[in-house]
């Protein structure tokens, strides 16, 4: 599940494994204006962006946003695509060896 509400929605279940995944604002911006957009617009999008989140979790949770007691991990996606997935994945594989039943579970292994 992906999105402002998820780690509110999920937060009593134990089989959830809960990732934040930010960047830079210079690097946020940097994509933007490899996607295209100025670097004003990029600028904009990225302050509108980020003002639209910490209004949604406000109103809908009356939380700040991000909550980071909510996530079990926080990456800096600068650090690129495959190692975000491969430190996700190894955190996962390391809890589950651990023999963590929510993560064992959150696998489909039984």
């Amino acid at each position: 599940m992906v999105g402002r509400g998820a780690p509110y929605f999920l937060r009593g279940r134990s089989d959830t494994f809960h990732v934040f995944l930010y960047a830079p604002r210079e690097e946020k911006i940097r994509r933007l204006m490899a996607d295209g957009q100025s670097e004003s617009e990029a600028n904009e999008a990225v302050d509108a962006v980020d003002r639209e989140r910490i209004a949604y979790v406000k109103h809908y949770f009356n939380a700040d946003w991000p909550t980071r007691s909510l996530y079990h991990l926080m990456m800096n996606t600068s650090i690129g695509d495959a190692n975000v997935i491969a430190a996700i994945l190894d955190t996962m594989h390391r809890l589950e060896a651990r023999g963590n039943p929510s993560f064992t579970e959150l696998r489909g292994v039984k």
